[in-house]
């Protein structure tokens, strides 16, 4: 890593950089995406086992796309190549420089992407990046939540804690992803 590049991690701007996978890009996400990401979310089989199960509804939608205009480490929409269609979210937060770690997450994507190897194409770009940082991943995951649980534990993530009713904490070392990313 360039003394550039690490200079920019120490503010947490790296995070905000886009990303280039095979099959999708990550944009930093602007006002401007609302509509085409409402048209994604506002499918209420995406949210059934969040525990903020109605965000399909738009004022529900408006106020997690606001917050992730609002993040500090920005927020990405996934665009599908070749053709740029939003396809979903993610992004990084919670970075904690002194602890070397960082947070994932927030993530939806399209039900005609779910069982396709679409979230870990995209997860591993997001990790490659972390993990060029940090050496430690966090995910926040409503403990009902099984099809993030799933998705998570197969990128090597396992169980850390609960923080409250509604959040399990999920943790991926450097060393533990790097293990399963090898072994996959």
């Amino acid at each position: 890593m360039s003394a550039d590049a690490g200079s920019v991690a120490e503010d947490g701007l790296v995070f905000r950089l886009p990303l280039q996978t095979e099959h999708f890009s990550l944009e930093l996400l602007t006002p401007s995406d609302f509509d085409a990401l409402f048209a994604v979310a506002s499918d209420p089989l995406l949210w059934e086992q969040h525990p903020e199960a109605d965000r399909w509804q738009r004022s529900k939608f408006q106020r997690f796309f606001q917050s992730g205009l609002a993040n500090d480490l920005g927020c990405f929409v996934i665009r599908k190549k070749p053709n740029g269609r939003a396809t979903g979210s993610s992004r990084f937060y919670g970075y904690d420089e002194a602890n070397r770690c960082i947070r994932i997450g927030y993530t939806f994507i399209a039900r005609e992407f779910w069982g396709t190897s679409a979230n870990r194409e995209i997860k591993e770009a997001m990790l490659l990046r972390a993990f060029n940082i940090v050496d430690r991943v966090f995910f926040d995951i409503g403990p009902q939540n099984y099809r993030s649980i799933a998705a998570v534990k197969k990128l090597g993530a396992v169980f850390s804690h609960n923080e409250s009713d509604s959040k399990a904490v999920f943790e991926l070392s450097k060393q533990q992803w790097f293990k399963a990313f090898c072994v996959s």
